[in-house]
């Protein structure tokens, strides 16, 4: 009854291409509408229309590696052709899946919803089935649940809100998003998602703070695949993090696609009076699914190459993004085996604009001091000279006195004096000893920087500069889809400054009084933590093996590293009543875990005729 009045029986207008303008057939033979330029909303496919069209052949040269039905086995048996005895659907399944075509069935009845736990599993199938190729979604029209699932979609993997998503469905494929019923949906779905991608509870938009549980609960329910596996005890933010600095010290600028959570697209923020004033413009353009980075780029170089499971710069990248900064005056290759001084605050030269220095896939390859002048980027390369650790091998003076910071800056002030150029102190520099460009630093050059910015508390002994960058990731990983974009900032203080204060934002300290209390430093190293839960045991050991791998560094910044890692952890402050009695045997316990993470990464690269040794 319901085939023969509303879709017309056998003679199913959705069943027939002879209805439908050319316009209105993105894929001929089907009535479907490319939603994105790698999502299709489509009517169902029959078994005589696939071979009729060649809808495989369609579907391979238009790069469709996966298809979402969305169909209950048997619905509309009344309309167009007989159902496939076999599937209960209108075509066999196996004949996408014997081209290399992944299938996938989320059944819910017609004019119908899907509860919202079930829809957020099928949007992390989209977002999952995307890293594979383009995804074609069905229904029976492709109106109502294909609308639905794919407006989901649109607010999860990016920042529009639940009108926006259903304007812009709308507006690429008519009539979708049937009922009223469909339409709740997709807003409560959207509130559902609110406080399950918090990231930070005290920025915007501001949710109660939650233990690292709870977080850890609400992680489970965004992840998907490997990654949801990988991190069932494990932070995000401090895993990708401490990832990214392991990358930082190896002058690594390979970031794998499986700790990327979603789809990035940061290009679609629109509110609906926008896209009513934009009329027509607006609907031609398309959200950025996964696919090629939007980098700027001379015209005759080629692109950033994007691919499943890696993002790469090539050396050409490399070159042409510094010969647009004024970075580089050797080749590439020459200043990557180079050793040069780490340098303080350039006494002169120009001040960087806000707009030239931001955590942008541009500036974040190449980290601009501040320099004062005219407001043009200009680096003033220092002269080559070994990197100066404080209390390094050969040095035997006695320690300083004074923050660790306050020492590496004076410090570097009597390196440029013997480099002849004259040291200022201005509070518009940075306090923090960031490098400028770290591709020209040694390998134990850029260990050092990373150990450094560790040890750093950013909130105490940084600067505002790098406080608001901080705050403004936290707003950005609280709105969704800025994980891929967090991968490409390259400042470890930022980095570092980002995982303390996650830390520290929390509902309660991450380990108790009385837990730092059990860990006993004569212990076997291996099971020192062991006393600890999982989810504390594994997320401070991530830090700790982080930290073991950047091998020789100075007892001073190994000490401050330490102290910071209670700290973010415990709460405590060090000259606190309880703080004197945590502090000296959780230190003592730690050290030895980080001992002996770091001799296990010094006996993987022995075979590489490398030799290390703790100051």
């Amino acid at each position: 009854m319901q085939c023969s009045m509303g879709c017309g029986g056998e003679d199913c207008k959705y069943d027939n291409p002879a209805y439908w303008r050319e316009d209105q057939q993105a894929i001929k033979g089907l009535y479907s509408s490319w939603i994105t330029e790698h999502l299709l909303a489509m009517s169902r496919p029959s078994t005589e229309i696939i071979e009729k069209y060649d809808i495989i052949d369609q579907f391979k040269r238009s790069g469709i590696k996966s298809i979402i039905n969305l169909q209950m086995a048997g619905e509309h048996a009344s309309c167009g052709k007989p159902l496939e005895p076999d599937s209960g659907f209108s075509y066999r399944p196996e004949v996408f899946m014997e081209n290399n075509i992944f299938f996938y069935n989320y059944g819910w009845s017609d004019y119908g919803v899907a509860n919202l736990t079930r829809m957020l599993d099928m949007v992390k199938v989209m977002a999952f089935a995307l890293q594979e190729g383009k995804v074609a979604v069905h229904c029976h029209a492709g109106l109502g649940r294909t609308g639905v699932l794919i407006a989901c979609f649109l607010a999860y993997a990016t920042r529009m809100t639940a009108n926006q998503a259903i304007s812009y469905v709308r507006a690429k494929r008519p009539n979708s998003i049937q009922t009223r019923s469909q339409l709740r949906c997709v807003r409560e779905f959207v509130q559902f998602l609110a406080p399950l991608r918090t990231v930070f509870s005290q920025a915007e938009p501001r949710s109660n703070p939650v233990t690292l549980s709870q977080y850890l609960n609400r992680q489970r329910h965004m992840l998907h695949g490997y990654e949801r596996k990988e991190l069932r005890h494990l932070p995000k933010i401090v895993q990708l993090v401490c990832r990214l600095l392991v990358d930082i010290a190896e002058n690594r600028q390979v970031i794998e696609e499986d700790i990327l959570e979603a789809p990035d697209i940061q290009d679609i923020e629109m509110t609906l009076s926008a896209i009513e004033k934009m009329g027509p413009e607006f609907y031609t353009r398309e959200p950025r699914l996964p696919g090629s980075p939007i980098l700027p780029r001379h015209f005759n170089e080629p692109p950033i190459f994007y691919h499943r499971k890696s993002l790469s710069y090539s050396e050409s990248d490399l070159r042409r993004l510094s010969s647009q900064l004024n970075l580089l005056t050797q080749p590439l290759t020459s200043l990557s085996k180079s050793e040069t001084k780490l340098p303080s605050c350039p006494s002169q030269g120009q001040r960087d604009h806000p707009s030239d220095v931001s955590h942008s896939s541009t500036s974040s390859l190449w980290q601009i001091k501040n320099q004062e002048n005219d407001g043009t980027i200009v680096l003033k390369k220092l002269k080559k000279k070994a990197i100066q650790r404080s209390e390094s091998v050969g040095n035997n003076q006695p320690p300083k006195k004074g923050s660790m910071l306050s020492r590496w800056k004076a410090e570097k002030r009597e390196e440029l004096a013997l480099n002849g150029t004259k040291y200022q102190d201005k509070e518009e520099q940075s306090e923090v000893p960031f490098i400028t460009l770290q591709s020209e630093l040694s390998l134990d050059g850029r260990r050092l920087l990373v150990a450094q910015a560790l040890a750093v508390d950013l909130f105490l002994e940084g600067q505002e500069e790098h406080k608001n960058k901080v705050f403004a990731w936290q707003g950005e990983l609280n709105q969704g889809g800025a994980w891929e974009r967090l991968c490409m900032e390259r400042d470890p203080f930022v980095l570092t400054g980002l995982m303390w204060a996650w830390l520290e934002q929390l509902k309660e300290p991450v380990i108790s009084a009385q837990d730092a209390k059990t860990l006993n430093p004569d212990c076997d190293p291996e099971t020192l933590l062991d006393t600890l839960d999982q989810a504390p045991r594994e997320t401070i050991t991530c830090i700790l093996n982080c930290m073991a791998q950047m091998l020789t560094i100075s007892r001073e910044v190994e000490d401050a590293f330490l102290n910071r890692v209670i700290k973010a952890f415990t709460w405590m402050d060090m000259d606190s009543e309880d703080g004197r009695l945590v502090y000296p045997s959780m230190t003592k316990a730690l050290n030895c875990v980080l001992e002996h993470k770091r001799l296990l990464v010094i006996q993987q690269e022995k075979p590489q005729g490398s030799t290390f040794s703790l100051i």
